[in-house]
């Protein structure tokens, strides 16, 4: 028997001559692409010579290549003068079909096996992203980070992190991608010694499309590169711009912003990409972008892995033939700056969003989604509450903003994870409620500890009766703000507006053991002006009785509070009446109502004033809910079924709250300045159902929905994919321009013909005369088709997770008539304070000075939306960050309540210091900024 060792050294010779013909296959391939590229005209006969002596061969293959190496040899020479880039990597992603422990285990692994290459091959470099892998290194492993951070020192292992995770740029908002850069840059800073200008590459291959206004923030981020490769078009989804896209090219903002953009050319994991001839793909780049340098990224990926053993010997050996390009181990960072020292004017432009890619994930895990909503909500009502009352809040609040920037990683918020992952996303949100919670209830403590709320209740023995416990910790489910209170004749409420703009909103309030008559309560403001309120409902609730009200704060002050006291009275303030007649019938100062009781929502709506008619009709309503079923198509939660049948859920309760009835007739009388419709509907053919009430007010041309969801539908193979969408029909309209929310700014679109596309906090419909603008608290998937404006609600995928939408879901809209052109900053506004509502903190009645009303910041410029005001991250002062929606060069003029500081500068995201105007004489802050930009703005004593 022959031994293993004399079989292997047998072997050799023939493993050795396969490996010579698998060089001068892949050479003569190249060869032949090579000159298609060159158009040298006496290379296809040198090519032709080399293929005849390889096919001829009958004697040693070692001697026929290198005579066919020979004959090939003026191409070799011209090929040395193009490179192959080879970047190692590993794709990590987080948390997507495994869970949180996996995903610190799968990290660790692909690391451990990094390191160990490197010591085995010098030459090897590798590049990884995200943050948060390196954090969780530091976390659970701190011997292998020490290690990672030596290589890093070594200029091996590259940082391409720039964001905290490779995260979804179309469901993230631009407070949200300037947190990403913020904390990332703190991060590589403080643990590798990597200022921005050493990281300048943002690096998303995985992520599922791209808003139009990313380049403009990645600008003010310090980032020049980009290196994607879902960047629309994929799974025969509709493609914005050009397509296929070019191989490189400059993406330019609406500002005029740009950054340098290598679409991937093959995949950025090994298993799916080049095969064995790497040149290939190689030339088509040389071709298209007349470059002369590739950048190959390989490696193992998803579920981590890096680079192989296999990879880098193959790499090692390609870098020996004679007749190939270079072929050398670099950084990414090292082939974006080789390429972009060059000329690269003729590189296309394009201007555009990036979209769209598994359209599925506007709205798959809505949870999920909605928690992304409310906490992006919730840190930055935070830290501008802590930054108004000199609270020192930096490390809650970094902590608080991490937990949902890590859940925007692209597996995440799109809803293509598993049960753990939704459980882990789920529970960090939490986390950040409760921090971003207790933060609000201090800061509320802090704005009323100083007001004169004494009088509100003259001569009354009360003072002090704050927080006896009444009604302990109600209404911080979600949030983590209670808004408990104590007793007493009067109940002092500081109602604060998170918005810099003065807002004129309901507040509801729950009080509780009061003994108050609910049809004598009043608002009482400073002035002793008593407010009507609204009597929604009373109850019991852990031993103490409650009533809940609703009443309009007026003109609460841009960023700033109003105080109100909840007390018995007397109305004395005249409010905008509502009318309701029969037939469903509404009039307010705005116009005319009519609700479709069968089918829900509104069956007519006039404007009083400009005449204009934005329904009419029995036939379809404005907000009438369906059920969909989509046919599966597989990969449920990233893709939308191949067609949608849809069936109306109708209305199977109806009735209205505030009506008086006359004498028990059918007809109601009297006027009020509110009502709320209550509808039930019961989806047809399952054992779901739905609770829509419709807030009706003379405040505004709008109604306002609160939908109460009972969802138990589970999708399957069989039966497809169950949902529900709310239908706001347009008919005659089609092809309009509509407007959409991205961050920092907005996307125009028109007819998508069915496709689902991505919006943000408002989607506006321009109609002939005013227009339809639809507010959202947390959707993100749309449809555009017809004339019909579309919401998708819920959608029950069943891959990976099985099951992911059986629960309770509360959700809320609102829909706003327009008689006139609306700018996109006023959406905006109008998105913002849908979605920051008015906050009541409950004070006491005590002695004091502070004023019952101040405003701390306020936009005077109509183009301009302050969308943060927070503390700076050095303690140094306050940051504002101001933006320009509608596209004109403006000067920004804020007013500053005393205190703030004295000197301004403008700063980066990262809040270092960047040249140009401020003028800032304590009070009044002026500064420039272009069209469809935004400046950040630091103010110091």
């Amino acid at each position: 028997m022959t031994s293993p060792r004399l079989l292997r050294v047998a072997a050799q010779p023939v493993e050795a001559a396969k490996t010579l013909l698998r060089r001068i296959s892949c050479e003569l391939d190249f060869a032949r692409a090579f000159a298609t590229l060159t158009g040298d005209t006496h290379w296809p006969a040198l090519i032709e010579h080399a293929t005849a002596i390889v096919e001829g061969c009958t004697g040693e293959v070692a001697e026929a290549v290198a005579e066919a190496e020979a004959v090939l040899a003026p191409i070799g020479v011209a090929a040395k003068a193009y490179t192959i880039h080879c970047v190692g990597h590993g794709h990590i992603d987080m948390n997507w079909m495994w869970s949180w422990q996996e995903t610190v285990a799968t990290t660790h692994d692909t690391f451990q096996s990094v390191l160990q290459l490197m010591r085995e091959y010098p030459s090897l470099t590798y590049s990884q992203s995200q943050a948060s892998v390196y954090a969780l290194m530091e976390k659970y492993h701190p011997e292998l980070f020490a290690e990672i951070q030596q290589r890093i020192a070594e200029g091996r292992w590259e940082v391409t992190a720039v964001h905290w995770v490779e995260g979804d740029k179309n469901l993230a908002s631009g407070e949200s991608l300037a947190r990403h850069l913020l904390y990332t840059r703190q991060y590589t800073k403080e643990k590798f010694g990597l200022d921005a200008a050493d990281l300048p590459l943002d690096w998303e291959p995985d992520t599922f499309g791209h808003a139009n206004t990313i380049p403009t923030i990645l600008a003010q981020g310090g980032v020049k590169f980009y290196y994607a490769c879902r960047l629309g078009g994929g799974f025969d989804h509709a493609v914005t711009g050009e397509f296929p896209r070019p191989k490189l090219f400059w993406w330019q903002g609406p500002d005029g912003s740009r950054v340098l953009v290598n679409k991937e050319s093959t995949w950025y994991n090994s298993y799916v990409n080049i095969g064995d001839n790497i040149a290939l793909p190689a030339v088509e780049f040389f071709r298209d972008t007349q470059l002369t340098d590739w950048l190959n990224v390989y490696g193992i990926g998803n579920h981590g892995g890096g680079p192989t053993r296999v990879e880098i010997e193959y790499l090692q050996e390609t870098a020996t033939w004679p007749i190939y390009p270079s072929v050398t181990f670099g950084t990414a960072k090292g082939w974006y700056e080789r390429v972009a020292a060059g000329d690269l004017s003729h590189l296309p432009v394009l201007d555009h969003e990036l979209n769209y890619e598994f359209t599925g994930c506007y709205t798959t895990q809505t949870l999920i989604t909605q928690a992304n909503r409310f906490g992006e909500n919730y840190c930055v009502e935070a830290e501008t509450l802590a930054a108004i009352t000199g609270r020192d809040s930096r490390g809650s609040l970094r902590e608080a903003w991490i937990n949902i920037l890590f859940n925007q990683f692209h597996d995440i918020l799109p809803g293509s994870g598993v049960r753990q992952t939704r459980e882990h996303a789920m529970a960090l949100f939490q986390e950040t409620g409760a921090i971003t919670g207790a933060i609000k209830r201090e800061a509320g403590k802090a704005l009323a500890s100083g007001l004169n709320t004494a009088i509100f209740a003259p001569g009354a023995a009360t003072l002090g009766e704050f927080g006896s416990g009444a009604g302990a910790g109600i209404g911080a489910m979600e949030s983590g703000l209670s808004k408990s209170a104590g007793g007493g004749s009067v109940r002092p409420y500081v109602v604060y507006n998170p918005c810099a703009w003065p807002r004129t909103e309901a507040v509801t309030v729950r009080l509780y053991d009061t003994g108050f008559e609910p049809g004598r309560i009043v608002a009482r403001d400073e002035h002793a002006n008593n407010h009507p309120t609204f009597f929604l409902t009373r109850g019991d609730d852990w031993g103490h009785s409650y009533v809940d009200v609703l009443f309009f704060a007026q003109n609460v002050p841009a960023t700033g509070y109003k105080t109100y006291a909840l007390c018995e009275g007397k109305v004395t303030v005249e409010v905008p009446q509502v009318k309701a007649l029969p037939r469903d019938v509404f009039e307010t100062p705005f116009g005319m109502l009519r609700f479709d009781r069968y089918k829900g929502g509104l069956v007519e709506v006039h404007h009083q004033e400009s005449g204009i008619t934005f329904l009419e009709g029995d036939f379809e309503s404005l907000g009438e809910w369906e059920l969909t079923r989509e046919q599966p198509r597989g990969m449920t939660a990233w893709v939308l079924g191949g067609s949608v049948e849809s069936q109306a859920v109708t209305v199977s309760g109806h009735h209205v709250h505030g009506v008086t009835r006359n004498r028990g007739t059918s007809y109601p009388s009297g006027t009020s300045m509110a009502y709320v419709v209550h509808q039930s509907l019961k989806v047809p053919g399952t054992k779901s159902t739905i609770k829509v009430q419709y807030l009706i007010h003379g405040f505004a041309p709008r109604v306002d929905v609160t939908a109460e969801i009972d969802w138990r539908e589970i999708g399957d193979p069989e039966r497809g994919i169950p949902g529900l969408r709310v239908h706001f029909p347009f008919d005659g309209y089609e092809g309009l321009p509509i407007r959409f929310e991205t961050p920092f700014g907005s996307v125009v679109r028109e007819d998508s013909d069915g496709e689902e596309v991505p919006g943000l906090r408002y989607t506006h419909v321009p109609l002939d005369e005013g227009g339809f603008t639809l507010l959202n608290d947390s959707k993100y998937g749309f449809m555009v088709e017809g004339g019909n404006l579309a919401m998708r609600v819920i959608r029950s995928s069943y891959d990976p997770d099985h099951a992911p939408e059986v629960c309770k879901h509360t959700i809320r809209y609102s829909m706003v008539f327009h008689d006139r052109a609306v700018d996109a900053s006023d959406l905006t506004r109008m998105g913002a304070a849908f979605n920051h509502p008015l906050i009541a903190f409950p004070a006491g009645v005590q002695e004091g000075t502070g004023p019952l009303s101040k405003s701390f910041a306020s936009v005077e410029t109509p183009s301009v939306v302050l969308t943060s005001l927070k503390k700076a991250e050095d303690g140094n002062g306050v940051i504002l960050r101001l933006v320009e929606y509608d596209g004109q060069d403006t000067e920004a003029v804020v007013t500053l309540a005393e205190g703030f500081g004295t000197r301004a500068t403008l700063t980066d995201l990262m809040e270092s210091p960047v040249g140009g105007r401020v003028d800032f004489d304590g009070k009044t802050l002026r500064v420039p900024i272009r069209a469809s930009s935004f400046v950040s703005v630091r103010v110091v004593q």
